[in-house]
């Protein structure tokens, strides 16, 4: 594992003060030349040492004299660094690709840390290994500190692992920083303490951390456990060796009697709790018929008999049963299954039930209960009351449906008084504004509870026989421009306007006998009469002829002159 920390980059940053040889953290440096000594890698090439031959001689004999200094062992490079170059370079150790390898990034300006371990430890040398072919520029070196790392550094010895003695041990695993741990000195193990554990054969010559790896498991027999309200717990590989670690209560529950008929088990105390034993003796006691309820028997199919003896089951101590000595009741509920050999002597094996389902009521305002499985087979049993709900009030002009449901529960009902409300003419409708003017407000007193919501139910009409059309000023009935409609026996016409109760008159259907040369049709669309004055309009020489134009020497200037022809109204 490499590891490698720039602590400044730039001239911009703050650095921190710069370590010395005796700092805490290069405590065992050995690096073989002089630690606050600047060199320089200006004009390097690549594969070129950073030291000069003599310094070069010097740190390889003296750094080949280091014991720790050896291929695989962990070693800290700390070096202070102050590059000029724009790009990333590297240094380090040649040997397998080199080994403590440190990247001067561009401009650096600071401290650097690297740790790996050793590649090859004969003739060290440290160089310029990658980056331009040639420097153009250069990195300055100084504070270098170079040390073994020690296993102090690391926590390497977890669980069953113990550190190996000496303060200043180099290394970097658990190989090179730990012993394993002997059965006899861990404390997990306790010398295999307890009950549930003894010491394997040459304990104290074992290597190991846990009682699995130490010790022999102590498993539970059945001699552990004594008396008749214990045994040995179920199941295998429980450890233990007390009878509160092997033993568990036995029950009677789990008891077989020598008879399963002429022995009852006693399961539980008189109190209902749990009896306790292991044995017939604890557990059951004889059976006597006398004890025997035969009448508790499924669909009653025994009766109690005079019988003695020991016994627990219906056909030792019982008589049988037959449905032809039972009487179904009520009958209107149950029939008689009508099987005389069919054993039975109660009402579910003798009987077969009338259900309601099947029943249809006889007073038509009632419906069947939808209770599920209801018996019976009289109204009174199987129906109920309609609800609202299904009923339709019998004028919606005169009743309005009430709520079906009433806290929450269905209205019952099957009239108008129960379920609908009154509509009252009243309040439902305005006579004046209904259909023009063929209504009119009742009195009062003649509204008072009158049920309705039509203007037939609630006004008076207003009858056209009371009525004169317009234009009709003898009162015969016909005007100029409307003619009285006529009632008949099955029919009288309501209003008080011309629309309503007179028939128009057309001018389209109107022929005047005065010379069109002097009168013409007015041409308004729809319009109304049956007279020369209502119909037609004058023309008048004025308006209709331009003498002149025919060759007259003077126009006409007469307003009154009527006529549309030259003859008419030029001379």
């Amino acid at each position: 594992m490499k590891i490698v920390t720039l602590f400044a980059l730039s001239a911009a940053v703050k650095f921190r003060v710069h370590p010395t040889a005796d700092d805490e953290w290069c405590t065992g440096n050995q690096f073989p030349l002089d630690v606050d000594a600047s060199y320089h890698a200006a004009g390097l090439a690549k594969g070129e040492d950073l030291f000069n031959k003599e310094d070069l001689s010097q740190f390889q004999v003296k750094l080949g004299q280091v014991q720790e200094w050896a291929a695989a062992s962990p070693w800290h490079l700390r070096v202070t660094v102050n590059s000029s170059l724009s790009s990333e370079v590297k240094f380090g150790f040649p040997g397998t690709g080199g080994f403590l390898m440190i990247s001067v990034p561009p401009n650096a300006k600071g401290e650097l840390v690297v740790t790996d371990r050793v590649g090859a430890a004969q003739e060290p040398t440290f160089q310029y290994r990658e980056g331009p072919a040639r420097l153009d520029g250069d990195v300055v070196f100084t504070k270098f500190c170079l040390r073994p790392k020690l296993c102090g550094e690391e926590d390497f010895c977890q669980d069953g692992w113990k550190a190996k003695s000496g303060d200043a041990l180099p290394g970097n695993s658990r190989m090179e920083c730990c012993d394993q741990i002997q059965c006899a000195e861990s404390d997990k193990v306790d010398g295999c303490s307890g009950t549930t554990w003894t010491k394997k054969p040459n304990f104290t010559e074992l290597q190991g951390h846990t009682k699995e790896q130490c010790c022999q498991p102590l498993l539970c027999t059945a001699d552990v456990c004594k008396g008749s309200d214990v045994k040995v717990k179920n199941g295998t590989g429980i450890l233990g060796s007390t009878a509160e670690e092997c033993c568990e209560p036995a029950y009677c529950r789990d008891v077989e009697c020598p008879s399963m008929t002429e022995y009852t088990r006693l399961i539980h105390n008189d109190d209902g709790t749990a009896r306790r034993g292991s044995t017939a003796k604890d557990c059951c006691k004889e059976a006597k018929c006398a004890d025997l309820d035969c009448g508790a028997s499924p669909r009653s199919a025994w009766k109690n008999s005079s019988r003695q003896g020991l016994g627990s089951t219906y056909p030792e101590c019982c008589d049988k049963s037959y449905c032809a000595d039972f009487t179904c009741q009520p009958s209107t509920k149950w029939v008689s299954r009508n099987l005389s050999s069919l054993r039975g002597g109660n009402t579910e094996a003798c009987c077969q039930p009338l259900t309601c389902k099947r029943y249809t009521c006889k007073d038509p305002s009632l419906v069947l209960k939808q209770a599920a499985g209801l018996l019976g087979s009289t109204d009174e049993e199987c129906c109920e009351l309609k609800s609202c709900k299904d009923y339709t009030c019998s004028d919606a002009t005169k009743w309005t449906k009430r709520p079906v449901l009433v806290d929450g529960v269905l209205r019952k009902g099957v009239d108008d008084a129960t379920c609908c409300e009154d509509i009252f003419c009243m309040h439902s409708i305005d006579c004046e504004g209904v259909d023009g003017s063929k209504w009119r407000t009742k009195k009062p007193l003649e509204l008072q509870n009158l049920q309705g919501s039509t203007a037939k139910q609630c006004c008076d009409a207003n009858l056209c026989e009371a009525y004169t059309c317009s234009t009709d000023v003898d009162g015969d009935g016909d005007g100029t421009k409307w003619y009285k409609k006529v009632d008949t026996n099955a029919h009288k016409y309501q209003g008080q306007s011309d629309e309503e109760c007179c028939f128009p008159k057309y001018c389209s259907l109107y022929t005047t006998k005065l010379p069109s040369s002097k009168w013409k049709r007015n041409s308004t669309v729809g319009l109304l009469g049956s007279t020369d004055g209502e119909c037609y309009v004058e023309r008048r020489c004025v308006d209709e002829v331009n003498c002149h134009a025919l060759g007259i020497a003077v126009n006409v200037t007469d307003e009154d002159r009527l006529g549309s022809t030259k003859d008419e109204c030029c001379w």
